[in-house]
């Protein structure tokens, strides 16, 4: 396809940067264990040297993918795409997005999150004023407590403690009495008002996320919400717990599209949704939030073992269109190296901030 030299500057090049990195602890959840962090940095780069950084961060558990599928997917997608306008590969990516989410949702979502990027840059505008209103310009994250031995969580919280964190996601994994004693152990060390989430991670059964819950409220501990319980393709087991369960129940990996979210309207359901961009897409995860926000939905927004770049498209989302009420976006905390120059989580703190810039602000470390 021959370059576009109209009044907007052609995709010239691009490059993949796949990176395994170090985390502080085991990501640990239901049914599965990371050691590591493999991402793979998507950049574009146009005519006029401006560039867009995404990212593909699969979980091979919940996106289906790898690494190495994501990069070839990339790869493929960017060779598409190449020699146009950031506007016209948008465009061209939608067309492609079938078949390439069926190889790798992570893949597309990298290439994807450079275009917008780039092309926000190239508008000279943040993402937040392409996406919604521009106004919001900070929000307060949790941290995940990964599944791990009651001992080590001391050790956990040691490097975290001075975040300022006000809530905490623990990662539960069905097994009851693990689970209580893991909690136990969390809330001797945290302060007396940190408030709590439970993510199943498809890990449970109805009965036994429901004895999980009045459990923990006989020990005066109440999450705020389960998120995904059960199997994420069981929509009536999660539309029946929903009935049986004292807290309101979130759904994740059940919710990829916007069509799924209506499945479980039609069924009476109205759970707490958890958008994420490596399951969804960017632009699937506007129409997801929208339908969440005329439905009466309340939002959450996290992601999977991402860097700041991934995190950093979902925060331009969730500042861009004030619409989600729980942040879940700590993963770069994990991170033992970091992979831009600069970042909202460069600072150590709960409270994110917007960086100043175009597009996401945010520029990859060399």
């Amino acid at each position: 396809m021959p370059p576009e030299h109209a009044v907007h500057p052609a995709v010239v090049s691009s490059s993949l940067y796949p990176l395994e990195i170090p985390i502080h602890v085991p990501f640990t959840i239901s049914r599965e264990s990371m050691s590591a962090a493999g991402i793979v940095l998507v950049e574009v780069k146009n005519e006029d040297g401006l560039v867009g950084l995404g990212e593909c961060a699969p979980f091979p558990t919940l996106t289906h993918d790898t690494m190495t599928t994501a990069a070839d997917v990339a790869r493929g997608l960017l060779d598409e795409i190449h020699g146009c306008t950031t506007q016209k590969a948008l465009e061209r990516l939608r067309r492609l997005k079938q078949e390439a989410v069926t190889q790798s949702i992570t893949g597309f979502v990298g290439v994807e999150g450079a275009l917008w990027d780039l092309h926000a840059r190239e508008l000279e505008k943040p993402l937040t004023r392409l996406w919604g209103s521009g106004r919001q310009s900070r929000l307060v994250t949790d941290i995940t407590l990964p599944i791990m031995e009651p001992h080590a969580i001391s050790a956990f919280w040691d490097i975290y403690r001075n975040f300022d964190f006000p809530t905490i996601k623990v990662k539960v994994s069905g097994q009851i009495e693990q689970d209580l004693a893991m909690i136990r152990a969390l809330t001797q060390l945290v302060p007396a008002a940190t408030r709590y989430i439970l993510d199943g991670n498809q890990g449970f059964s109805a009965a036994n996320a429901v004895t999980l819950v009045q459990r923990l409220q006989s020990m005066n501990i109440h999450p705020l919400f389960f998120e995904q319980p059960l199997p994420d393709d069981d929509f009536s087991g999660l539309a029946g717990l929903s009935q049986k369960l004292p807290i309101p129940i979130c759904a994740d990996e059940t919710v990829r599209t916007s069509k799924d979210l209506w499945r479980l309207l039609e069924l009476g359901v109205k759970p707490v949704v958890n958008i994420k961009i490596m399951k969804s897409g960017i632009e699937e995860s506007l129409r997801i939030i929208a339908l969440a926000q005329r439905s009466g939905c309340p939002l959450m927004i996290g992601g999977m073992l991402e860097s700041e770049v991934a995190m950093g498209l979902s925060l331009q989302i969730a500042c861009a269109t004030e619409a989600i009420s729980y942040a879940d976006l700590d993963t770069p905390f994990f991170f033992k190296e970091r992979v831009t120059e600069d970042s909202p989580w460069h600072a150590g703190r709960a409270e994110l901030h917007l960086p100043e810039g175009h597009g996401h602000g945010l520029v990859r470390r060399v």
